[in-house]
């Protein structure tokens, strides 16, 4: 039925679908409640050598049950804001090891050989030793992250 439609026509409702599928759900009031998270993160005391990631996985969940993992892009400045639906909402309710990439040169499909300005430590939630604790009733959180090159 929709392919007899003028295609302005078929344009417009496919552009309503997507904004009803990628963009609803994160506005949505029944999004469980997350706790602001930011930060810098620094590197032997200085600034980081580049932008990168933080991933934050989950260990165990909030009192209601729920958990799930977020993200974190942080600039050339260290500086970034955790997400967990949409960008800067911060995380639920939970307890989290984090893991953190930031790439001299990032893995890739060309067969260079990959370089972390990082230590081998911080590329692994387990070992990073690196863990964040969220309250259901917290304020905001500043969390700074301070690494070491060794």
């Amino acid at each position: 039925m929709i392919a007899s439609c003028p295609a302005k026509t078929r344009f417009v409702c496919c552009l309503a679908f997507w904004f009803s599928m990628v963009l609803l759900p994160g506005c949505s009031s029944n999004s469980p409640k997350c706790i602001r998270v930011s930060g810098t993160v620094r590197l032997d005391g200085a600034k980081v050598p580049g932008p990168g990631f933080i991933y934050f996985t989950t260990e165990a969940t909030g009192k209601d049950g729920t958990s799930r993992p977020g993200t974190a892009a942080f600039d050339a400045d260290g500086k970034y804001k955790a997400a967990t639906f949409v960008s800067g909402d911060g995380l639920m309710a939970g307890k989290y090891l984090l893991r953190l990439d930031c790439w001299k040169t990032a893995p890739n499909m060309e067969g260079k050989p990959v370089v972390s300005f990082l230590a081998q430590k911080y590329q692994n939630a387990t070992t990073s030793d690196l863990e964040l604790t969220v309250q259901p009733d917290a304020q905001p959180i500043t969390f700074d992250i301070e690494l070491t090159s060794k």
